[in-house]
């Protein structure tokens, strides 16, 4: 009995052991690992956004559609066979009247005889294959889609641009409020310790209730702006993995800083001389526009030219009093067509000239525009320039006040330990301080900002 009893406590052991081990390798197996963050410097961040976002994977349809446009409409003055096979059941067939003297001579004037002619079961195979020889309309379309192909692969080049500059402007936007988030989070720190520090002095004895609640006040409305900031960057990262084309629950890092990507900007006044108005992205299609305009006057016009088309019909036909279309030894009736077909505008009315006049002056609308973009681009140079110097003459400005606004914290907060300066001071020099170093993150991001507009402009983005 004791042998049963100790062999089932084993037995148990051994269950367990097993559960156990059995349960350490299914539970590992069985929950998701989390997703590793992807990090991206700017650089690697515009160009994952070009393969990845929804406009530009878009505009890369759009180019693919165009070359199977082309295709199309080559294909429509190409040989085209078309074949059809009909069955026709006369239920009844119909009866046709003659003349009864035509079967019988002595019949009377006005007499007739009711024939049916044909058989009940009809079957006809028709193939029918023809080519265009001439015609204006095909081939100005020919060339039409080679320059609609061009327009959409430079609205592709467009897209790629705008998506390079939205998501370092949006990169920018994260970096500035990861930087707010960084000076409020250490000047939270070093606030609370000065508060603990005063409290434990007011404690002692040495100073006034009114020194501690002023800052715990401004303790409170740091922990405020702190937690909207916090706010602030999410929802900036949010839109980061928008633009980029990135799933909004894949976790993502940026590699560069405010400070890094400072540093690695040319500060130096790009050379407008090297700007060339004929290879700006804006300015191309806007010529390819023209020459879209140009051939849709070209296609009106050639609607005045005729179209020659020609055509072979090779049909069989074959006629069955029973349905035995299938069967060996039935007549099948041969016909053959070779033919050729002109076809000349004569008269519309005076609708053709009026197309053929709204296609020039849409050409002309066009032309119009185009000395607009023209005007208009040399117009955003010399802004963006103006731009570039007067945010770089900030940034200088705004480093310098920062750092003047640190100096001042830093003697205010000696002068408060050693009792020469008020928590109110104390908290003054502090938000001027926190004011100073936001406002230099801004002129920095203003800066990179401006500097991305101006490279813009010059077609270098």
């Amino acid at each position: 009995m004791r042998l049963q009893r100790r062999s089932e406590g084993n037995m148990k052991k051994i269950a367990m052991v097993l559960a156990v081990w059995f349960f350490s390798w299914i539970l590992p197996l069985g929950a998701e690992e989390p997703a590793a963050a992807l990090a991206f410097s700017l650089l690697q961040a515009q160009e994952y956004a070009v393969r990845q976002s929804t406009e530009t994977r878009n505009s890369r349809i759009d180019v693919a559609m165009a070359r199977k446009k082309i295709w199309e409409t080559t294909a429509s003055g190409l040989p085209q066979v078309n074949a059809a096979l009909s069955y026709r059941d006369n239920l009844k067939i119909p009866t046709t009247l003659i003349p009864a003297r035509f079967i019988d001579p002595d019949a009377g004037e006005g007499e007739f005889i009711g024939l049916k002619f044909g058989t009940q079961h009809n079957a006809t195979l028709d193939v029918t294959a023809s080519q265009l020889v001439f015609n204006g309309s095909y081939i100005v379309a020919l060339q039409a889609s080679k320059v609609y192909l061009r327009l959409a692969e430079n609205q592709q080049e467009k897209k790629e641009i705008d998506v390079r500059e939205t998501v370092a402007n949006t990169y920018h936007l994260v970096l500035l409020a990861e930087k707010n988030r960084e000076i409020l989070r250490s000047s939270l720190g070093n606030l609370r310790r000065t508060w603990q520090e005063t409290d434990a002095m007011h404690r002692a004895g040495f100073l006034e209730l009114t020194a501690v609640d002023q800052l715990q006040l401004a303790v409170s409305d740091l922990e405020n702006t702190l937690a909207t900031t916090e706010r602030q960057v999410e929802t900036a990262y949010r839109l980061l993995k928008l633009q980029m084309g990135v799933d909004p629950d894949r976790p993502v890092e940026l590699s560069d800083t405010l400070a890094s990507l400072l540093a690695a900007m040319d500060a130096g006044l790009p050379d407008a001389g090297g700007f060339e108005l004929a290879r700006h992205i804006d300015f191309r299609v806007m010529e390819t526009q023209e020459r879209s305009m140009a051939m849709l006057l070209k296609r009106e016009k050639a609607e005045y030219l005729p179209t020659v088309t020609a055509f072979f019909s090779l049909s069989q036909s074959a006629m069955r009093d029973r349905f035995n279309f299938f069967s060996k030894g039935g007549d099948w009736y041969p016909a053959t067509i070779l033919g050729l077909s002109l076809s000349l505008p004569v008269f519309t009315s005076g609708s053709r000239p009026a197309r053929v006049a709204q296609a020039r002056l849409e050409l002309e609308k066009t032309q119009n525009l185009k000395r607009q973009v023209a005007d208009s681009l040399k117009l955003a140079l010399a802004q963006a320039r103006s731009d570039f110097v007067a945010a770089l003459e900030r940034e200088r400005n705004t480093a310098q006040m920062a750092a003047l606004a640190q100096r001042i914290f830093d003697d205010t907060h000696v002068k408060f330990s050693q009792g020469l300066a008020g928590s109110l001071e104390l908290t003054q020099a502090h938000n001027q301080y926190l004011n100073a170093e936001s406002g230099h993150s801004q002129a920095v991001v203003q800066l990179l900002d401006s500097r991305l507009r101006l490279d813009k402009a010059l077609n270098r983005l």
